[in-house]
């Protein structure tokens, strides 16, 4: 009993094992990174931004209402001088009539203080106000259009690093498996002949030093085999930090390899391939940041133009000494439209140093759009020079490979006849691995070619 609950737990603990295991093909892994990815959240959250600020400044255009309530007490209402003109007046007449008799009113005018506000004010307003022309609106609602595109073609952008960074681990990722299982068969071929070799040193045909040389090479590849390993490890978590897989979990590559060398050693003539420097999305984001610049030129020169914009404003005051004496006068109310013009005459030359700014930036991306194009061209001129010649270099390893592999059978079969030594088995073992080393190197030129070319090219 005890030892069927050990069977059932054993099986529960592979089961689990297997449910945290994924595979990805390559165009998985690309999906996944596109889908899930930091940068290219962060890029999408600038995208909504952009959204945003296009209807920013749609609104600065369109009409802006504004209500307030306002209410003061004055504890000591202002008051004004005022000089007594009434009473000199009436007795000018009464004298002129001559009910009272000239001379009667005989001293200087009297000054008193005169208040007109009174103690309590409540102001209710409703004011309103938009944009009737002005022509650096209309270009800055025009540009905020056009940089919404600039973002987009920088998330195409930053797309395509992703992939090109998701392409090139998952293929070290197949290269370094690809590794480990030649290793694992040199290692399986080398016990053989360590087997059989013991057997023929207990016979006493063969030296002790015979087999102790094979061992040491057996020690080598077990070695080299824990390296490989390792980099396998450290290929897969780069892979996973690319495509957002969480790192305790382990993952699959699964695609073929050598389909993928024999679709690439049967590409076709790449001698008559050019680049259209313009389906680079780079090319797009640098095109589309001269046309902003541009609109930014176009922004400066309207500034010169007038604006016009027009107001409202409607408001109710209550002016009480006692605010809720209904006996007092009421809401008092005030209204009133117009229309203002901004009309520019001299800023002291300010404007024109913006435009002469503007327009040296404008040639400074032309000169960078420029560059940009001559570098692009040089780099595809070297990629597809690199993918040629390893095309070349693979067909050569391969070669070198099978040649090697014959000398090792001859030598192998040699040394088991008696008329062969070790020391001959172990220079072609030797002679074996360095060109397995170099086959695999032309495998890695070879794939990694043909990614630097579709990422120049931007066919990713």
């Amino acid at each position: 009993m005890h030892k069927m609950f050990m069977w059932i737990a054993v099986i529960m603990l592979s089961s689990f094992g297997a449910s945290s295991q994924t595979s990805y093909t390559l165009e998985e892994a690309l999906a996944r990174a596109t889908s899930n990815n930091a940068a290219l959240d962060e890029h999408k959250i600038e995208l909504a931004k952009a959204e945003n600020q296009i209807k920013e400044i749609r609104a600065s255009g369109l009409p802006q209402v504004n209500g307030g309530i306002s209410y003061n007490h004055y504890i000591a209402a202002p008051v004004s001088p005022v000089e007594d003109f009434i009473t000199p007046s009436i007795f000018g007449v009464l004298e002129g009539t001559g009910l009272l008799p000239m001379g009667t009113y005989t001293g200087p005018p009297e000054t008193f203080e005169f208040g007109f506000i009174p103690k309590n004010v409540l102001t209710g307003e409703l004011n309103a106000r938009w944009l009737v022309f002005d022509g650096s609106y209309l270009v800055a609602l025009e540009a905020s259009k056009l940089y919404r595109a600039f973002v987009e073609a920088g998330l195409d952008t930053k797309i395509q690093t992703v992939k090109a960074n998701v392409i090139k681990s998952y293929l070290n990722v197949m290269l370094a498996e690809i590794n480990k299982q030649t290793l694992e068969n040199n290692i399986g071929t080398l016990q053989q002949s360590i087997s059989e070799s013991k057997a023929i040193y207990a016979e006493g045909f063969i030296e002790q030093l015979d087999v102790k040389r094979l061992e040491l090479s057996l020690s080598n590849l077990q070695s080299e085999l824990l390296k490989v390993e390792e980099l396998i490890s450290l290929s897969k978590n780069l892979l996973k930090f690319y495509i957002r897989h969480p790192m305790e979990e382990e993952i699959v590559v699964t695609d073929d390899l050598n389909s993928l060398v024999d679709q690439l050693k049967t590409e076709t003539d790449l001698t008559l391939l050019e680049l259209d420097v313009t389906t680079r999305p780079e090319w797009k984001e640098i095109q589309l940041g001269r046309d902003l610049q541009s609109m930014d030129v176009k922004r400066i020169k309207r500034q010169y133009y007038p604006n016009l914009s027009a107001f409202a404003s409607a408001q109710e005051s209550l002016q009480r000494n006692n605010l809720f004496d209904n006996d007092e006068i009421g809401w008092l109310p005030t209204v009133v439209v117009g229309l203002t013009a901004n009309i520019p005459i001299y800023d002291g030359g300010m404007k024109k140093a913006q435009l002469a700014n503007a327009q040296l930036e404008l040639e400074k991306i032309d000169l960078d759009r420029n560059n940009f194009a001559d570098q692009l061209n040089l780099q595809f001129l070297n990629a597809k020079t690199q993918f040629i010649n390893a095309k070349y270099s693979l067909v050569a390893a391969e070669e070198n490979l099978a040649l090697n592999e014959e000398i090792l059978q001859t030598t192998q079969i040699k040394y088991k006849e008696g008329v062969g030594s070790s020391l001959e088995v172990t220079q072609a073992e030797s002679s074996l691995y360095q060109a397995q080393a170099a086959y695999m190197n032309a495998i890695y030129n070879l794939v990694n070619a043909k990614a630097d070319l579709d990422i120049i090219m931007g066919t990713l």
